[in-house]
This record gives structure tokens, C-alpha cells and sequence, in this order.
């Protein structure tokens, strides 16, 4: 009876390891299957070939493990050039969400790759396609601030663009929006860090850096 549930459950976590899209997911199975193939061989009476087992599940477990670290290492963001929030200098970016992820990189030892596109719904579409770790959107995980939004002679302008464009005619405020960040993979080792490295008084904190105050 024992031979026949290890026997499927070592089934069940190969065809987990097969379809799981988490590098560090598939090493969790990975080691799973490999204890569970060395009680395996330990019920076959094969204490030899047990014993191979648990050495090269060990190393390639380890193998998966750095691995995971390397192509984690490099986070793709997406984000849209807005005065204050992201802005473009010389071959770097600077402002407030720059500012949050030079942070986060730092505590992580990651390496940010910005992607930018020309407005939030494409940072929104890039996140829920995963084409990026994490984007900048108006419907998120981690809220940054709220953001007021006028109509400026027909078209739909940023706080920060308004300030910049120095436009004072047929000026009407439309609308507040929230801008957050948002993960396309909730269970994702950077969804997971950011989880932890995220707090409103940090975010406070880099908001006053900018003389916005408080959320």
C-alpha cells in the first residue's frame, strides 16, 4: 500500500515540476521528489541506489537553487515617463518610483531593466501578460500615491505635467488616480520580497524627499 502512494505521489510531482512557470517552485518539487524517490528505493529494498539518489537530488536541488537566484537577479519595470514620478537622465531614470526600486534593488541585490512605454494601460497590459516582473498602473498591489488629474483643453493631464507644462487655461480637475505597483505572479519571489521591503512609512518617507508629504 505504502509502495503504490509514493509511487503517485512521485507521479503528482513530476507532472508539478513539468508544468510549474516558478524557478523556485520547481526546485521545492524538485527536492520533494527527490526524498520521495530515496524512501522509494528504501521500500524496494535498495539502500544503494537510495543512497545515489539523495546525492544527486542534492546537487541538482542546489544546482536549481542558484540558478533561480541568477534569473531572478534581473527585474524587468515596466513605467511611463511622468514629471516626478519617472523621468528620464542622460542613461538613467530618476524620481519616485527610481527612488522605491534603486531601494528595493539594493536590500535584494537585484538589477532593475526599465521598460518604457507610452502610457499606464500598456505598463497594466505588459504586468498581466508577465512580459514584465512588475509595472507601474492605476490598479494594483502596492499603492505609491494618489495622483490629480486635470483636462486641459480636452486632453486628460498629470498634476506633475500640468506643473511642468505651466498651462493655466481651460484647466478643470477630472478625476484623482492612485498609482500602484502591480506583479503579474502573486506567488513570485519578487511579489514576495517587495511584500516585505513595503511599508506606507518608508513610502512616506520618500514622498516627503519630493515635498509631497504623506500619502
Amino acid at each position: 500500500m505504502i509502495r503504490i502512494f509514493l509511487s503517485s505521489f512521485a507521479v503528482l510531482v513530476t507532472i508539478m515540476i513539468f508544468f510549474s512557470k516558478n524557478v523556485f517552485n520547481s526546485f521545492l518539487y524538485r527536492t520533494s521528489l527527490s526524498v520521495l524517490m530515496v524512501a522509494i528505493y528504501a521500500v524496494y529494498f535498495a539502500p544503494d541506489v537510495a543512497i545515489t539518489e539523495a546525492m544527486l537530488g542534492a546537487l541538482l536541488a542546489t544546482f536549481i537553487y542558484l540558478l533561480s537566484f541568477k534569473i531572478h537577479s534581473k527585474l524587468r519595470v515596466a513605467i511611463v515617463k511622468i514629471p516626478v514620478i519617472a523621468q528620464k537622465y542622460q542613461d538613467s531614470y530618476i524620481g519616485i518610483v527610481p527612488s522605491i526600486m534603486d531601494d528595493f534593488s539594493k536590500l535584494y541585490n537585484h538589477k532593475i531593466e526599465y521598460l518604457e512605454v507610452e502610457d499606464i494601460e500598456k505598463c497594466k497590459e505588459l504586468a498581466q501578460s508577465g512580459e514584465v516582473d512588475l509595472a507601474i498602473s492605476f490598479d494594483g498591489d502596492f499603492k505609491i500615491l494618489s495622483i490629480p488629474y486635470y483636462n486641459v483643453n480636452g486632453v486628460e493631464m498629470s498634476y506633475f505635467e500640468l506643473l511642468e507644462l505651466g498651462e493655466n487655461s481651460n484647466v478643470h480637475k477630472s478625476s484623482n488616480k492612485i498609482l500602484y505597483f502591480t506583479f503579474p505572479d502573486k506567488n513570485s519571489i519578487v511579489y514576495l520580497e517587495f511584500q516585505d521591503f513595503y511599508n506606507q512609512e518608508y513610502i512616506n518617507n520618500v514622498l516627503k524627499r519630493y515635498k509631497l508629504g504623506g500619502i
